[in-house]
């Protein structure tokens, strides 16, 4: 079931035995109500009860199935729930009647359990989905007020509408499903939706996804999807089985979402939560995993690594004279100036204010981290020209070694930090590498 509130279904019928087996096949998983005839139903929802879905008996005394759902439709209150005919009569003009009358489906009697499941969860998802896409058009674009009838949503949907065969072959598809592939309709039709693929869907969606249809099951999840022209693009998917009147399954039915731009922004927050939202460079939390990780590798492989703790000197008086706002936008310029100066494999972060930290792993020899650390203290020692202003700055930078400095990420900073500030006091603009106290 979809992870929402629990959905009320109203359940009209003359016979009390239909009403138990309904009550039976559906129980559990919604809010069950029941009416015994045509008037009673329309004097409950009179007084306020709301169902999301009816399950509307044709043949009854007094006031028939057909009457009863003109009666729902001409009311504004309850036009818009949708009603699925239980009915007997397996002839085309009660099932082109009850249809015109305003139902959205009809399901024959006697009742299969999982065409009754299928169907009531189906009708709730579409019933849902559209809801949740006419508030957003009535905000946004003031369209339609109300929902129209199935067909007419179907064509009408911003949501991606796509019918197959049992065999999996496209039969029909909406127009928003062409405005959001690329594809026209005539390109689809006779097609598997394996067109779509990408290649990024992991194939463990795939074997889920088939073995709730073949189980005759819906099946709700995210598949990654791409576009005829070549854009890959994130949908959550709703597909279901449509069964005919003998209760087998002749058609699959999937409305899908495009969320692209959620995943993009839930993305873009643990981008976020890792790195410097100024520089963009890996924070504090985010460099400190990286040195962990590094630090078992080495001890693994027997290898070598250097942390250099970096402080900006004469940054201060930029703020102060520039402001901050030019400020930032030299430590942008400098972290961009840093990055050629390291290898892929080495991190650069950003620790707060105009303090810098880099991780240079898998070291041959300790000097190759003095050299780099040189490199790095020349090219920052260069003026920055920054909205036509030109600015002069140095690097105070101190380097710890490992094994020789430390063991572990916490004392191999403590000595890079030490080292740092031994460098500054030595008259800044220059480096200095640990050296323990004798």
């Amino acid at each position: 079931m979809p992870d929402h509130p629990q959905a009320h279904i109203l359940i009209i019928d003359d016979t009390p035995l239909n009403i138990e087996i309904l009550l039976g096949i559906l129980e559990g998983d919604y809010a069950l109500s029941f009416a015994t005839s045509g008037r009673n139903a329309l004097e409950l929802l009179a007084k306020g009860v709301k169902p999301d879905l009816i399950l509307l008996d044709v043949m009854m005394p007094d006031m028939d199935g057909f009457a009863v759902c003109a009666a729902l439709k001409a009311d504004p209150d309850t036009r818009d729930i949708p009603v699925i005919f239980v009915t007997a009569k397996t002839d085309a003009l009660s099932e082109i009647r009850a249809l015109k009358a305003g139902g959205v489906d009809f399901i024959h009697k006697p009742v299969n359990q999982a065409l009754v499941r299928a169907r009531v969860q189906l009708h709730l998802e579409l019933e849902r989905r559209a809801r949740a896409l006419a508030r957003s058009l009535a905000e946004t674009q003031r369209l339609h007020a109300e929902l129209l009838v199935l067909n007419q949503a179907m064509e009408q949907s911003p949501t991606s509408i796509v019918i197959t065969d049992a065999t999996g072959n496209i039969q029909y598809v909406n127009p928003f499903f062409s405005l959001l592939t690329g594809y026209a309709s005539d390109e689809v039709l006779g097609q598997n939706p394996r067109l779509l693929k990408s290649g990024h869907t992991a194939p463990e969606t795939y074997e889920d996804l088939w073995a709730h249809l073949i189980r005759g099951e819906p099946w709700k999840g995210e598949l990654i999807n791409r576009r005829k022209n070549g854009e890959v693009y994130w949908e959550e998917a709703y597909i279901g089985p449509v069964r005919d009147a003998a209760g087998r399954i002749s058609h699959f039915v999937a409305v899908k979402i495009n969320v692209t731009d959620r995943i993009l922004t839930q993305e873009r927050l643990i981008h976020m939560a890792s790195h410097d939202v100024l520089t963009d460079l890996p924070n504090r939390g985010l460099f400190a995993e990286r040195v962990q990780q590094a630090l078992e590798l080495a001890k693994r492989h027997a290898t070598k690594l250097a942390l250099l703790f970096i402080d900006l000197d004469q940054f201060k008086p930029v703020n102060d004279t520039w402001g901050h706002r030019l400020g930032d936008l030299l430590l942008r310029a400098v972290a961009e100036r840093m990055k050629p100066r390291v290898r892929a494999a080495d991190t650069i972060g950003r620790i707060g204010g105009d303090e810098f930290v880099v991780l240079l792993t898998d070291l041959e020899e300790p000097d190759a981290a003095l050299q780099v650390a040189e490199e790095l203290r020349q090219a920052l020692a260069q003026p920055f020209v920054i909205e036509g202003h030109e600015l002069s700055i140095s690097a105070s930078i101190g380097i710890a070694l490992y094994p020789d400095h430390g063991a572990d990420a916490e004392e191999l900073s403590r000595h890079a930090d030490l080292a740092m500030y031994r460098a500054k006091q030595d008259g800044r603009d220059r480096l200095n590498l640990f050296t323990p106290a004798p």
